[in-house]
This record gives structure tokens, sequence and C-alpha cells, in this order.
């Protein structure tokens, strides 16, 4: 079981992510860029993993930091919220290692891991304060992650994930792909766009209609390419924003530039709100649930359960790297002051 001094910089690295795989020496350059500030840890593993969360548990640094996708995020946070339980998490520092990084571009963090890993590094050593924002995690089922969503986002990455050359260019031939599609009426569009069936409640509310093209949750607004499809999402820092988008494929085209500017769907083609608690129940076939799709921040899953419940998770306080604001061209947030496949998947 490893774990770091306290007040440290705990950084999690995905040894088999693309990143790494191209770049063995990745690991030692973020140690490098640490240097005596913290410690490297690179699970081989789900169970290394949880062994090492539990170190840090132990000896809580002064910041954890994840180099990876959002598929890496969220397996780090699944780790860690098992291992702090209701004990709040340390401040939350995410290296963008990833080929989409939704969750980073959702925060404005467009520093590289070298640099913004030294810069927290200098940080602790001057033990001077971090600019901290705030936002909650999604808890689903016992995994926890920031965006979810099922029919069109899971039969989107299927697709994505199907070459293994997936990045934002093979995102854009793909949403260029269905919008082709879509104008002749062709299969492909009618493959993406093949509807959940089922009930889905929002805080207890069931929603009168039954069939949608997809159901969405999440605490950060993008979902890659700039889209910001979950224009709720940090409406309030305590909750996460939900959309239920009914209308048929074509139609949603028009809502192309506005989703993408973050005012989301019109509401004559989706549900929108802002909630605590999110229940969707599967049509069922027989007496038997169907098989449902789903993602949480890249990773896909296939169930078939009764149900599937998603809360607010932990809270998490995400250090931003100075200046990072005025090159993103985000809307400045309110910041804080604080003082100092069985494997881990590939990042996403």
């Amino acid at each position: 079981m490893q774990s770091v001094h306290p007040g440290e910089i705990a950084v999690f690295v995905n040894p088999r992510s693309r990143e790494n795989r191209k770049n063995p020496g990745l690991a030692r350059e973020l140690a490098a860029a640490v240097g005596d500030a913290g410690r490297v840890l690179a699970p081989g593993s789900l169970d290394e993993l949880a062994s090492m969360a539990a170190g840090v548990r132990a000896t809580p640094p002064g910041v954890i930091a994840v180099h990876g996708g959002d598929g890496t995020l969220h397996k780090v946070m699944t780790a860690l919220g098992g291992a702090f339980g209701d004990t709040p998490l340390p401040p939350l520092a995410v290296l963008r290692g990833g080929t989409m990084n939704v969750v980073a571009s959702s925060l404005g963090i467009v520093t590289k891991p070298a640099p913004f890993l030294r810069l927290l590094a200098e940080t602790a050593r001057a033990g001077a304060p971090l600019d901290l924002l705030p936002r909650r995690c999604l808890r689903i089922g016992e995994h926890l992650g920031f965006v979810f969503g099922n029919g069109l986002a899971a039969n989107f990455l299927a697709e994505y994930y199907a070459d293994d050359a997936y990045g934002p260019k093979r995102a854009a031939w793909l949403l260029a792909k269905t919008l082709a599609s879509a104008v002749v009426r062709g299969p492909f569009v009618r493959k993406i766009f093949k509807r959940f069936e089922g009930e889905v409640r929002v805080d207890g509310q069931l929603l009168p209609r039954t069939r949608f093209v997809g159901v969405n949750a999440a605490t950060v607004t993008e979902v890659g390419l700039g889209f910001k499809l979950n224009h709720r999402a940090d409406e309030d820092p305590e909750r996460f924003g939900v959309l239920a988008i009914h209308a048929k494929p074509l139609s949603l085209v028009f809502d192309f530039p506005a989703v993408h500017r973050g005012r989301g769907v019109a509401a004559s083609r989706a549900f929108s709100a802002v909630a605590s608690t999110l229940e969707i129940t599967p049509a069922t076939t027989g007496s038997q649930p169907q098989e449902m799709s789903y993602t949480i921040d890249g990773d896909l899953y296939r169930v078939t359960v009764p149900s599937l419940k998603l809360s607010v998770g932990p809270r998490v306080l995400f250090v931003r790297p100075s200046g990072d604001l005025a090159l993103a061209g985000a809307r400045p947030p309110t910041l804080l002051s604080a003082a100092p496949k069985d494997t881990m998947e590939a990042a996403r």
C-alpha cells in the first residue's frame, strides 16, 4: 500500500492509457515535474488502484492530481470515494491526458500536465493558497463520475470506440456521418438514435414519456468538440443537470448552434431540470428488464437491472491553475481560497 505524506501531492497516472503507451517515460516526466513535493502512483489494475486509494486515505495529501482522460478520472474518483467514504476529499487537480478531456474542458483547464504539476509543486512549497472551484460528482450505482448518458450518448461512443484510432477527428467524422444519414433517413442515424424505452423519475417525479433519444445527467456542461449539451449542469454546484431528449433526430439539427453556445436543446424537444436524484427503469421483455447501455465519463457499461439510481455524489474542490480562465475564454466561476475490461481502462 503506497501513501504520500500530508501536504504532498499524490499524482495518479494510468500506465495503460494510450498517452502512456505512446510515451513510456511520461510517468518519469510527471515525477520530475512534481519533484520533492509529491509522489506519482501508477496502479496497474483496479485492485492496485483501490489499495493506493486506501493508502492516500490513511495519510491524506494536500492535493490529489489525476493524469489521464475522463475514463481514468472516473475510475480514480470511484476508488477514492470507496476509500474516503463520508470524509471530504482533498482538492483535486485534473491533468489533461486523454483524447477528449471533457471534464477539464468544462472547467476551463487548458494548461498542459507537466506545467500544471510544476505550478502545483511550487504552490505547495510556498504554502500559498489554491484557487478552488466547488462541484459535486454523480453517484451512479457503485460508481462516481461527472457525465452520465444512455441512448444517444452510449450509441455514439460504441461507434466511436469501434476503431482504435479514436480521438477528436473520429468524433467529428462520426458527427458528420450522423448528420448526412439523418438528411437521407439512412440506417446509420437510426442506429445512433436508437431510443431508450422505460420510466424516468426526476426527484421522484415520473416523466410522462417512456421513449427517449437519451437521458443525460452531469455536473459539467461539455460532452466533447465544444458542445455543451448539459447546459444546466453547473447551475447549482450542489446538484446536477438532467436532460431527457425525446425529439426526432432531424429536428435536433436546429439545436446544434444553441448547444455549442451552451443554451441547450429547445424545451419542445427535451425535458431539462436541476435535480438531486434520477431513477431510470428500463422496459421489460416478459418479466425481465431489458439490457441498458450507458456511459460514465466515456466508459461504456451494459447492465440488466430492474432500475438504475443516480444521486448527488461527494463534493469535489477542483484546483484551477492561474490564468486558465482567460486562456479558455470561459465565464469566471466563484473561486474559493484554501490553504495549502479488469485493468484500469485507457484514458479517454
